[in-house]
C-alpha cells in the first residue's frame, strides 16, 4: 500500500499540485486534496493519512489526533504551528513540522512597510486625496532614523527586521525569552517598550505569549510609539489596543494579524485613521510561495524516504514515533 499526503485546504489558493504531486510520486506516495468544514469531516477524510498537510482549519486539537491512528507526521503550511496540539502529538508518536525559513525576508519587509506607511503617515494622507483634500489637518510624521526600534522575537524573522531598521539609521532593542547573542542589544520587556519608538512583534502564539500586549503593557509604551504586528493576532489584546490608540496613547499601529480572521466588518480597528490594516499576507508574493511549496514537500519527501526530517519541531517524539503502515 503507497503512503497518503493528505492536502487540508484552507480556500484552495495553492490548488493545484502538480509538481508535489511528482514529488511524492518519486517517494511512492499520492496526494489526496480536501477542503473540510469541520473536525469530524477531517477525521473522516485523514482516516487513511500517513501524512497531513494542514493549511489552516479544522485544526488538529487532540481529539482529532487521537482520532487517527494511521497518521505519523502533520506539517503546517507556515512557520506559526499552533493549529497542531504538538503536546498530544508528541503523546501519540506523532512527528509535528513546519516550514520554518520560507518567508523571513517577506514578513520582514511587510513589517518595515507598515511602519514606514504609519511613520510617514501614507495611507492616512493617502485616503484624504483620494477625497480631494489636500494636506488637511496636521500628519504626524516620524523619522526613523535616529529613532528606537524595539524588537520582540529574535527568530529569523525578528533578526531580519532588527537588520533593516539598523539599515535605516535606528537603534535597535530586542527582547527574547532565549538569549540569542549576535549584534541585537538586547533588554527587558519593559525597558524595550518604554525606550522603543517603533516595536515591532515576531513572536509565535502560545500560552505565554497569548495578549503579551495589553493594558498592563501597552501603559508601559513610550507616548506616540508604532506598534507593528505581523506575528499572530493573539499577541495582542484588541479590546486593549483599540482603547490606547483611541486615548492617543499611541501614534498608530500596522496590523497584518487580528485576533478573529478574517476581520469582522463592525470590529472598532475598521475606520481609525491612526491603522493601517492589512489581510493577513505579509507572508506572500510568488517567490515565498514556491519556496514554502519546496520546504513542505522536502520535508514530507525526507520523511517518507527516511523516518525522519530537519524541520520537525517536537524533536522529543523520535524515541517512538510511530511504526510505518505502508
Amino acid at each position: 500500500m503507497s503512503p497518503v499526503v493528505l492536502q487540508v485546504e484552507y480556500v484552495g489558493d495553492l490548488a493545484p499540485y502538480p509538481r508535489e504531486e511528482e514529488a511524492l510520486a518519486v517517494a511512492g506516495a499520492m496526494l489526496k486534496a480536501v477542503r473540510c468544514k469541520d473536525a469530524d469531516e477531517l477525521v473522516e477524510a485523514a482516516t487513511g493519512a500517513d501524512v497531513i498537510w494542514l493549511e489552516w482549519t479544522p485544526h488538529l486539537t487532540g481529539d482529532v489526533l487521537r482520532r487517527l491512528p494511521r497518521l505519523g507526521l502533520a506539517i503546517r503550511w507556515g512557520v506559526g504551528y499552533e493549529q497542531i496540539d504538538v503536546a498530544t502529538a508528541t503523546e501519540l508518536g506523532i512527528a509535528v513540522a513546519n516550514a520554518p525559513s520560507y518567508c523571513t525576508e517577506d514578513v520582514a519587509e511587510h513589517a518595515m512597510a507598515l511602519m514606514l506607511a504609519v511613520s510617514r503617515q501614507v495611507v492616512f494622507r493617502d485616503r484624504q486625496g483620494q477625497a480631494g483634500l489636500w494636506r488637511s489637518g496636521r500628519a504626524r510624521h516620524q523619522r526613523m532614523r535616529g529613532s528606537t526600534l524595539g524588537v520582540i522575537g529574535l527568530g529569523r524573522i525578528g533578526r531580519r527586521v532588527a537588520e533593516l531598521g539598523a539599515a535605516f539609521g535606528a537603534r535597535v532593542l530586542g527582547y527574547d525569552v532565549v538569549d540569542m547573542g549576535g549584534s541585537v542589544n538586547q533588554v527587558g520587556l519593559e525597558e524595550l517598550l518604554a525606550k522603543s519608538d517603533f516595536v515591532s512583534i515576531h513572536v509565535p502564539l502560545s500560552e505565554a505569549t497569548r495578549h503579551l500586549i495589553n493594558a498592563e503593557t501597552l501603559a508601559l509604551f513610550k507616548q506616540d510609539a508604532v506598534l507593528v504586528n505581523t506575528s499572530r493576532g493573539g499577541v495582542i489584546d484588541q479590546a486593549a489596543l483599540v482603547d490606547a490608540l483611541k486615548r492617543g496613547r499611541l501614534r498608530g499601529a500596522g496590523l497584518d494579524v487580528f485576533e478573529q480572521e478574517p476581520l469582522p466588518a463592525e470590529n472598532p480597528l475598521r475606520g481609525l485613521d491612526s491603522v493601517i490594516l492589512t489581510p493577513h499576507e505579509a507572508a506572500n508574493s510568488p517567490q515565498s510561495l514556491a519556496d514554502l511549496r519546496r520546504e513542505v514537500c522536502a520535508t514530507t519527501v525526507e520523511w517518507l524516504n527516511t523516518g525522519w526530517a530537519p524541520n520537525v519541531v517536537n524533536p522529543s517524539v523520535r524515541d517512538r514515533l510511530r511504526g510505518r503502515q505502508w
